[in-house]
């Protein structure tokens, strides 16, 4: 019996994490400096009081739409493109429209409302 080779799923993965790790940072720092503007740039405080702080301020729906095109973008940019494709990789503009950004974005924002109305 063949052994069936895992590399690419381990590589897949191993992207994948790279890219939650880099996304986690991103938020993180956003967080943090969300949070020093807030205190009139003293250094913010790791207490219980800062995630409260940060999440009473709604983001804007185009606030939404900007930010999961800048997570789209990290993804577009950490995927490899075949080799047997001999075209260029194209932009992300040419491969999600703006259209299809708002759709996604109002979809997260019904599940999560669903999700907290459960």
């Amino acid at each position: 019996m063949k052994k069936k080779s895992t590399t690419s799923q381990s590589g897949f993965l191993s992207s994948r994490l790279l890219v939650a790790v880099v996304l986690c940072g991103a938020v993180g720092c956003l967080v943090v400096a969300g949070t020093s503007r807030a205190t009139g740039g003293k250094a913010a405080s790791l207490h219980s009081e800062a995630p409260a702080n940060a999440s009473e301020r709604a983001l804007s729906f185009a606030e939404r739409v900007s930010y999961q095109r800048a997570i789209e973008d990290v993804y577009w940019r950490h995927r490899i493109w075949p080799k047997d494709n001999p075209n260029p990789k194209p932009s992300l503009d040419a491969v999600i429209s703006q259209a299809e950004l708002e759709n996604k974005v109002q979809d997260y924002l019904r599940d999560s409302e669903a999700l907290e109305d459960y």
